[in-house]
């Protein structure tokens, strides 16, 4: 059987920046075997293409015999500069940093997976929201009309497409679309072991305000003779049977606050509800809002997961994804975190990174590729209903088209749900529907 030729990146230098990208290309399109190869007049490229390698030039004007990538420079760089790509559309296509005629992809394809794949604009000035975030609508995706396509994913396939018509007996590995579901634990109950003074505090809200049918369903919560409305881990549990799926939890384990109303951790039904999950999946810390700003408190709560569950957690998610790049990122990697799953907005659905794919996370700062991979999530519940103001049928229409469009490249449909949105209680009443019908499209039932 005859060996598909070895492709080279002929480059001015390996810069970590060049690296980083040719090593994220190798992992999702082009297979192993992908090296770069320094540049000195051309010689370099004569000796690759005589030893039969496939050669990408990526410079800035096209080599006779290679494929020709444009290279504006961003990737040879050092440092952040106030820098805003210029966006265009070819074949239907949105690129960034268009390149001139004669070469063979319309684009600088390293500098736009590295500006998105980097979060490049993330550390430039901008304005945050209340809770000290990076907003959808400050992204040069929003602004520029790419926000809900996974742009870098299809610019894969455009490289492949490319490569192939060039080079026929190029062999690349096959990427199968796959669905990974991921659940946040804020409150895993609505009404029971909350805690004497909350739980009193919460008939007597609903006396005062008359809601009598309120307060007579927490008193039979209480006495056990219904189910919590949170109690929803058997219905996840049974739709991950029926569909073959399995889902990622992330609970909170910071103590009561405002923006952390949490449980009590050190209960015996919390304890059971821990140990009943984490023998048959991968559970993670959901650090809380507190945690962001205070280094004490993240650790503390990272003693208290290995407390409860006998082991430090591998996996992570921002509360509120507060997710403050690099800074945020580099506590994870200090509490030894291998994957974090806050890449995504809270306002808007879509690709903050531009793809549905995990990348390393790339400190600008340090300039170097870091342990920590980054796995971007698509969709989440409260974006839907709360943000975006969407009802269940058009939520599910917007969750389809985003399934569709992560199909097409091969990609990975990540989402993001919470027990408390599968209840059919108060707000949520409808979206289970939802979340069931996400995964029979995501698993093809």
């Amino acid at each position: 059987m005859k060996t598909a030729p070895a492709i080279k990146i002929v480059s001015s230098g390996a810069t970590p920046r060049l690296t980083y990208v040719a090593k994220f290309l190798s992992e999702n399109v082009l297979g192993s075997g992908v090296g770069i190869v320094p540049d000195q007049a051309g010689k370099e490229v004569h000796e690759l293409i005589e030893a039969g390698h496939v050669v990408i030039y990526y410079g800035h004007e096209p080599m006779e015999g290679t494929f020709s990538i444009f290279s504006t420079g961003l990737t040879q760089e050092q440092g952040v500069r106030p820098h805003v790509p210029t966006a265009a559309i070819t074949n239907r296509q949105t690129i960034l940093f268009p390149a001139p005629d004669g070469f063979d992809l319309p684009f600088d394809l390293f500098s736009a997976v590295f500006y998105l794949l980097s979060r490049y604009e993330e550390y430039l000035p901008h304005q945050k929201d209340r809770h000290g975030r990076f907003e959808a609508n400050q992204s040069h995706a929003f602004q520029n009309g790419y926000l809900m396509e996974p742009v870098i994913d299809q610019w894969l396939v455009m490289l492949k497409e490319a490569l192939k018509k060039k080079y026929p007996a190029l062999d690349f590995p096959s990427r199968k679309f796959r669905f990974v579901s991921t659940i946040d634990i804020d409150n895993p109950w609505a009404i029971l072991n909350r805690g004497i003074l909350r739980t009193a505090g919460s008939l007597l809200k609903a006396l005062f305000k008359m809601n009598f049918r309120e307060w007579q369903y927490r008193i039979r919560v209480l006495k056990q003779k219904q189910p919590d409305p949170f109690d929803t881990y058997g219905y996840i549990l049974k739709l991950e049977r029926q569909y073959g799926f399995s889902s990622l939890f992330f609970f909170l384990m910071g103590n009561y606050g405002k923006n952390d109303t949490n449980y009590a951790i050190d209960s015996f039904p919390f304890k059971k509800l821990l140990n009943s999950l984490k023998s048959s999946r991968l559970i993670g810390i959901h650090p809380s809002y507190k945690s962001n700003q205070r280094p004490n408190i993240l650790k503390s709560e990272f003693e208290r997961f290995a407390g409860l569950l006998g082991t430090k957690p591998e996996i992570s998610r921002q509360h509120f994804l507060l997710l403050n790049i690099p800074e945020t990122l580099r506590k994870l990697i200090s509490h030894n975190v291998q994957t974090d799953y806050s890449m995504g907005y809270a306002t808007h659905v879509g690709f903050r990174a531009g793809t549905s794919h995990p990348f390393r996370f790339y400190d600008l700062i340090s300039e170097e590729e870091t342990s920590l991979l980054l796995h971007p999530f698509i969709v989440m519940d409260v974006t839907l209903r709360q943000y975006m103001g969407l009802n269940p049928d058009q939520a599910r229409e917007r969750i389809i088209m985003l399934i569709e469009k992560v199909k097409a490249t091969g990609g990975i449909f990540t989402s993001l749900w919470h027990n408390e949105s599968l209840s059919e209680y108060g707000e949520w009443k409808g979206w289970q529907e939802v979340f069931e019908n996400m995964v029979q499209e995501a698993t093809g039932h």
